[in-house]
C-alpha cells in the first residue's frame, strides 16, 4: 500500500524541494502539497481520535490545544503512517532535501504525535527544546502534516514562521489540507499560530507532527525545554502629515 505519493520523490521534484529547502526564509524550509495519496490522507482525517483520547490537554497563557502519542488507542493508520516515515527510505529522501544525514525519529512522546485545536485554540511563538531529553540526541527537523479537509484562511490557524529577534512574521504556511510541512529546529527557528481559531464548532486544525533527530553535532551541547518569546512586532511608522494631525488632535 502507497502512504506518500511516489510523484515527490522522483530526481526532478527532489532538486526542486532541495532547492526550496536551500533559498527558503527565514530559516529553511520546504511545503510538500498532496503529501499522501487522497484515500490515505481523507482516512486520517475522518479517523482523527476523540477529545478525550488526547493525553496532553495543553491550556495556558502560552498556548491553548490538544496533543497526543497514545497511538495504541487510536485507529491503526496512524500506527501505519508513523512506521512508514520512519522507514529508511523517508529518512534518505530527507537527507536528499536538507542535507542532513541519518535522521531518525523516536519511538516515545518526544518523536511522533498528532494534535488539535479546536475554536479559540492558539499557539503563541516559541521555539523547541533541542535535545531529547533521555536519549540525548539532537532534534534537527520538525514534520507537520495539515489534515483538516476544509480550512478557510479567516480561521486563522497558518503557522506562522517569525524572524530570528521575534520581532516580524515574514511567512504564513496556510493549513491545506494534505501539506507537509518540513523545517529546521534551531535557536531562532521560532514559530505558532498566535491568533485564536474562528473555526466553527464542527471544525478542528488536525496535524500529525513528528520530530526528527540525528546524534548531536556538537558533544556539549546543553539541552534547553521550549522557550517561548514576547514578540516585538515592528508597527508602521507614521507619516510627517499623521504626525502633525495627531499632535494637532485633528480628526
Amino acid at each position: 500500500m502507497e502512504f506518500i505519493q511516489s510523484k515527490h520523490f522522483t530526481k526532478e521534484q527532489v532538486n526542486l524541494y532541495k532547492e526550496e529547502y536551500k533559498l527558503s526564509k527565514p530559516y529553511h524550509h520546504v511545503m510538500i502539497d498532496d503529501f499522501l495519496t487522497e484515500d490515505l490522507a481523507e482516512k486520517l482525517s475522518q479517523s482523527f481520535p476523540a477529545d478525550e483520547l488526547f493525553n496532553k490537554h495543553k491550556k495556558d497563557q502560552h498556548e491553548n490545544k490538544l496533543e497526543g502519542d497514545r497511538f495504541d488507542l487510536y485507529p491503526e493508520i496512524f500506527s501505519q503512517l508513523k512506521k512508514e516515515i520512519a522507514k529508511p527510505y523517508f529518512s534518505k529522501f530527507i537527507e536528499e532535501v536538507t542535507g542532513i544525514k541519518d535522521t531518525f525519529i523516536t519511538d516515545d512522546a518526544y518523536g511522533v504525535g498528532i494534535q488539535k485545536g479546536k475554536k479559540g485554540s492558539f499557539e503563541d511563538v516559541h521555539i523547541d527544546f533541542n535535545i531529547h531529553p533521555v536519549k540525548d540526541v539532537q532534534r534537527r527537523l520538525n514534520f507537520q502534516l495539515f489534515l483538516s479537509p476544509v480550512w478557510k484562511a479567516e480561521w486563522n490557524g497558518a503557522l506562522e514562521m517569525w524572524n530570528g529577534c521575534v520581532s516580524k512574521c515574514k511567512k504564513a504556511v496556510s493549513c491545506r489540507f494534505n501539506r507537509a510541512l518540513i523545517f529546521e529546529v534551531k535557536d531562532t527557528s521560532y514559530y505558532g499560530y498566535t491568533k485564536p481559531l474562528e473555526c466553527p464548532d464542527t471544525a478542528d486544525r488536525k496535524v500529525f507532527s513528528a520530530s526528527f533527530y540525528t546524534n548531536k553535532e556538537e558533544k556539549d551541547l546543553t539541552f534547553h525545554d521550549t522557550i517561548f518569546a514576547e514578540t516585538k512586532e515592528e508597527t508602521p511608522k507614521a507619516s510627517f502629515f499623521e504626525s502633525i494631525k495627531k499632535a494637532l488632535k485633528v480628526g
